[in-house]
């Protein structure tokens, strides 16, 4: 906890640091002058307010990005927009616009209107994002101080001194000239100066928890309710609108900037900088909520409760005031934006109509003007606090400053269409806003405001649950922030349409307009306008006449940066009079007219001579009529030779005299050709290299036919362009054969990796092999001992060894099985089969396991068909039901199905002790056990994951510890077919008496096949070698054959059959090996044989061997 007195000394001081730098940079425009695009790039940072330290931690919880949505999309604009904010500074700057309403009205028939409805919008939106500053700087003070009544009386409520605070600073500084369009130089300076400490302050607080904290496992996901005002591709949309939307951002980003070309660096400098303060969210987020999450922190605080936590009270402080300078910064523009909406479109028009500004009233209006921007600063910042009172701990940071983004969202179609078809007409604009911003308020507002209070807000209007504000549309999955932005500007844009194409869109013509005298125009413009602006405007204007409209344009576009567009443009037409004398409205007119013409020519003139490009004009007599400077200087032209008039043929024999286009001996067919060229009116484009004082020039030459005939050339200095080209054609060369080399390395990286896993597997099937030999002797003496031992206390000591060997043969098995998975040896088999007597089987199988525990396996038939491998699909099923029996220790097992979209679910439910969060990845590892039971072996689930992966199903896990876990995997479903019924199996005859050779290179298994074979009653004849085996067989002969693959001398087990001679070829033959390659399959499969594994199980050695007795006694 940090003393009250402190926070506020160190609140107040930094605020004077503030007001100091915004005087510095008034006084001492010069010292950074050279550096302002830097200065007004880094001003733009205002859009990171205080929900840039606060809310979108909370945003980075909820999505898992560490770059907050919003941020997203208005670094997209910067990137792919940068032609409409360049082209909103350029009309903004033309007209004078103050505000983002007034630029709006310009562009569209300057309506009053319009003007006055993109305020109310305005108003709507940007209330509640003041509001959250001061929510959030109440928020920290009371985190600081250790104050959580945050419902205090209202004299005590910290919110609202810093409300006021914020407004004197915002009154004092941003309201200090009547003209709007004036620039501020000190208040840029002080937003880009708060800008880089907001920044230094971010980057401290993450290398906080980079570097000085050990943050635990993340813990779950915190995941927004689906009615609230999350959702991430719509924060994206609502961030990048916001740029040219929100009052505050416009204003630093449009009206305060000085220079179209500030924009190009601020298209980097921005993007960078909201990268860079937004690196530390996600890691503060987590570590918030694996430190404080537990104890009910809010994540909104999280900023502050960390270093708090860990002792850091400096860097709390530092937190607090970086909060608090992104909210200081963005009340004083937003409420100096809205000072200047609401004076100019709702307080000007009022006012002008009940005779404001009229030359009567006598005086100087400017203070007047400015004092009741003063007092609307007063009472926005007010009503901010009155709503942050009103939603005292009912609404996260993030979800406010949502809401204040979607409301504003509304203004942007009718942006688009005053840059881009102001043709349109202000009342098709109007009509789309007023639509859209009530589907908004119906969406969103309304059930956020009401709550319960209105059952058919539920339940819908006229019991049409279609039409409720949570299901509008059938929309009822979307988030209530993406229903209400996309319905809102859905029906913004198609009233819009629908209005443009209509008779209404079209106001009726307006009559003839009045004329003002000169004098009385001045008279009105002293109201507004300083005495020397004034003077300026009328140098040499008749007090007696009439005002010209060039003079009455000026007028208005001066008075239109103090009282807005739509105010200039109604205070000039009340203040316009009738002239009955047609013959002076005859004369003033023509006198109008050539002062127009001159303007124009002088207008002209300068723009001419201030262009970057060299122009030239011919007329259609092929004469020079008009040039610049730079046209003149490119070619070195003597002065006597440049006059209006020339033949343009002689400027060209000059040209190519001097070795600039053509050989000496070829100059006058070059002149002829060229002016032909001319006079066809060819348009043409070409470049030419002209030596030069700083080596050859490359110069870019356009030429395009006038209609009237004649030509217009320019001359476009190319040389750095064409340089730069080239060194990017070599970078380009360059860096293709990095990536050749690159993607080289790669591939023998992976041929490396392919090697080093084939010896893998080898290595595993090797000795796989050679283990699988003593496994498989160990289990057939134990099967044999078995049927002679008669007591129980020996029988219960042969089962335990036979579990036992049962493990370790599940364990070999198991290396193997991760072995071919990992390998990509396992191939899928998918086949469309039905899922009943699947189930069946499976619960058959662990029904008897589950009873010995004493559980109860319960399974649910079901009807569906899917498409999978059947057998690759039991295995997972299996794993699933083999952990379910062998970690639970009471209760019951659930195996049943659920349908989910196309997919069935098969799932696994058991009571046991649950999982904790931070295992769930970990169980599906190889070898990893939870718990003490020492029961498995820690592969099933690896295995199960792997045949998931092969299969395409995906696997899901749901758990909570002390209440049992669900192990699920996603099928496609298929179309049922219709399959013959199944052949009832003929019942399984005793073993006749039979002579069995049986041949194994293995002393051990041999023997154990001779005791687990005699104990069947058969007359064994066992050899180990292949000749034995030859002269066994000539001398004995044999009903059955049971044979290894792999002999001694290389010799197979199939060769060895063939060499017993053609009487061997007619007797059933069983292949046993260890080798589960597709080789020894295929091999065994082609002579006829059948084919066992190692390590053997006897009772599928004895089913097999009754199976062919009764197949060869058919």
């Amino acid at each position: 906890m940090l003393p009250d007195l402190s926070i506020l000394a160190a609140g107040v001081l930094w605020l004077g640091v503030l007001f100091g730098v915004a005087v510095l940079g008034d006084r001492r425009p010069r010292i950074f002058a050279r550096h302002w695009s830097y200065i007004y790039a880094l001003s733009l940072a205002v859009y990171c307010t205080s929900w840039t330290f606060y809310g979108t931690v909370t945003q980075a919880l909820r999505s898992g990005w560490w770059l907050p949505p919003t941020f997203v999309g208005t670094i997209l604009l910067y990137v792919f927009g940068i032609g409409l904010l360049m082209r909103l500074v350029t009309i903004a700057r033309a007209h004078n616009s103050s505000s983002l309403a007034d630029l709006i009205a310009i562009r569209l028939d300057r309506s009053p209107l319009l003007a006055a409805l993109v305020t109310a919008v305005a108003i709507i939106g940007i209330i509640p994002y003041v509001a959250l500053q001061l929510k959030s700087v109440a928020m920290s003070y009371g985190m600081l101080a250790r104050r959580h009544d945050l419902a205090a009386p209202a004299w005590q409520d910290s919110a609202l001194w810093v409300a006021l605070a914020m407004a004197l600073f915002a009154m004092l500084f941003g309201a200090r000239r009547a003209s709007a369009n004036a620039h501020n130089r000190g208040l840029v300076l002080a937003m880009a100066f708060e800008s880089v400490f907001k920044l230094v302050a971010m980057l401290a607080l993450g290398a906080l928890v980079w570097f000085g904290l050990e943050v635990p496992a993340a813990t779950a996901e915190v995941v927004a309710e689906p009615g609230g005002t999350s959702g991430f591709p719509p924060l994206i949309l609502l961030g990048a609108l916001a740029v040219f939307t929100l009052p505050h951002q416009f204003h630093a980003g449009v009206v305060e900037c000085r220079d179209a070309q500030h924009v190009r660096t601020a298209r980097w400098v921005f993007p960078l900088y909201m990268l860079l303060i937004a690196l530390p969210l996600l890691p503060l987020a987590h570590a918030g909520e694996a430190l404080l999450g537990p104890m009910g922190v809010p994540s909104d605080l999280y900023v502050l409760a960390l270093p708090l936590a860990q002792g850091h009270g400096a860097l709390a402080l530092m937190a607090f005031l970086g909060g608090l300078s992104a909210a200081t910064s963005m009340v004083v523009v937003a409420t100096l934006a809205l000072s200047l909406m609401i004076g100019n479109h709702w307080i000007a028009p009022l006012r002008v109509r009940a005779g404001w500004g009229r030359a009567s009233d006598g005086g100087d209006l400017r203070s007047e003007v400015l004092m009741q921007r003063r007092l609307i600063i007063l009472v926005v910042v007010l009503l901010a606090w009155v709503y942050s009172r009103v939603l005292v701990a009912n609404a996260a940071l993030a979800d406010i400053g949502a809401v204040s983004f979607s409301a504003l969202s509304a203004i942007a179609p009718g942006v688009l269409v005053a840059v881009y078809r102001p043709q349109t007409g202000a009342r098709a604009v109007s009509a789309g806003l007023f639509v859209g911003s009530l589907i908004w308020v119906y969406v969103l507002m309304l059930p956020l405001l009401a709550g319960q209070s209105m059952p058919w807000i539920e339940s819908g209007p006229f019991g049409k649950q279609w039409l409720a504000p949570d299901h509008l549309f059938g929309l009822g999955d979307w988030s209530r922030l993406a229903r209400a932005v996309v319905a809102s500007l859905a029906a913004n844009i198609g009233v819009l349409v629908l209005v443009a194409g209509s008779r209404f869109a079209r106001p009726a013509l307006a009559g003839m307009r009045g004329r003002v005298g000169v004098a009385d125009l001045r008279a009105l413009s002293s109201r507004f306008l300083p005495a020397e602006q004034v003077q300026m405007l009328f140098v040499g204007a008749d007090p007696a006449a009439s005002a010209s409209e060039a003079l009455v344009a000026a007028i208005e576009h001066e008075l239109a940066a103090v009282i807005g567009a739509s105010s200039a443009r109604l205070l000039l037409t009340v203040a316009r009079r009738e002239q009955t004398d047609e013959l002076e409205a005859v004369a003033d007119i023509v006198g109008e007219t050539s002062q127009d013409l001159r303007f124009n020519q002088r207008v002209l003139e300068a723009a001419l001579e201030n262009m970057s490009q060299g122009i030239s004009v011919v007329d259609r007599d092929l004469g020079l009529v008009a040039w610049n400077r730079t046209y003149a200087g490119l070619f070195g032209y003597p002065p006597e030779l440049l006059r209006v008039g020339v033949p343009v043929a002689d400027l060209v024999r000059w040209n190519l005299a001097r070795g600039l286009g053509a050989d000496g001996q070829r100059v006058d067919d070059e002149v002829r050709k060229r002016i032909e060229h001319m006079r066809a009116g060819t348009p043409y484009v070409a470049e030419r290299r002209f030596p030069g004082a700083k080596g050859e020039r490359v110069v870019e030459i356009r030429g395009n036919p006038m209609p009237g005939g004649g030509f217009v050339a320019t001359f476009t200095d190319v040389t750095e362009f064409r340089r730069n080209e080239a060194e990017l054609k070599v970078v380009a060369e360059t860096l293709e054969q990095r990536v050749i080399d690159r993607t080289s390395e790669l591939d023998l990286a992976r041929q490396e990796a392919e090697k080093a896993n084939q010896a893998k597997s080898r290595f595993l099937a090797a000795i796989s092999h050679d283990l699988a030999q003593p496994l498989n002797a160990a289990h057939l003496f134990t099967h044999a001992l078995a049927q002679r031992l008669a007591h129980a206390e020996y029988r219960e000591s042969i089962t335990n060894i036979d579990g036992a060997l049962t493990s370790a043969e599940s364990l070999l098995a198991g290396l193997l099985d991760i072995s071919r998975l990992d390998g990509g040896r396992t191939r899928a088999r998918f086949e469309v089969f039905a899922i009943d007597e699947w189930l069946r089987s499976l619960a058959a199988e662990f029904n008897v396991l589950a009873g010995e525990r004493g559980l109860q396996l319960d399974w649910v038939p079901s009807r569906a068909w899917l498409r999978s491998d059947p057998q690759l699909l039991r295995r997972v099923v299996q794993n699933f039901l083999a952990n379910a029996v062998r970690h639970t220790r009471s209760g019951r097992i659930l195996l049943g199905c659920r349908r989910r979209g196309r997919h069935l679910s098969i799932e696994v439910w058991d009571t046991g002790p649950g999982i904790a969060e931070g295992d769930k990845e970990l169980i599906f590892e190889e070898f990893r056990r939870l718990g003490h039971s020492g029961e498995g072996l820690g592969l099933g689930l690896a295995i199960a994951e792997r045949i998931a992966r092969l299969l395409d199903h995906r696997l899901r896990l749901d758990s909570r510890l002390g209440r049992g876990s669900v192990f699920a995997v996603e099928v496609p479903m298929a179309t049922p077919m219709d399959l013959p019924p199944p052949e009832a199996k003929a019942a399984e005859p005793p073993l006749p008496r039979l002579r069995v050779l049986v041949v194994d290179n293995d002393p051990a298994v041999l023997r154990a096949m001779q005791d687990l074979l005699a104990g069947w009653k058969a007359e064994v004849h066992a050899a180990q070698a292949p000749e034995l085996a030859r002269q066994l067989f000539a001398a004995h002969g044999a009903d059955l054959l049971l044979l290894d693959y792999h002999l001694d001398d290389h010799v197979s087990g199939l060769e060895l059959r063939a060499a017993l001679g053609q009487a061997a070829l007619s007797i059933p033959c069983v292949i046993i090996t260890a080798d589960h390659g597709k080789a020894v399959a295929d091999a065994v499969a082609a002579a006829g044989c059948q084919l066992l594994h190692k390590p053997l199980k006897p009772l599928a050695l004895r089913s097999l061997i009754a199976q062919l007795i009764a197949r060869n006694t058919r």
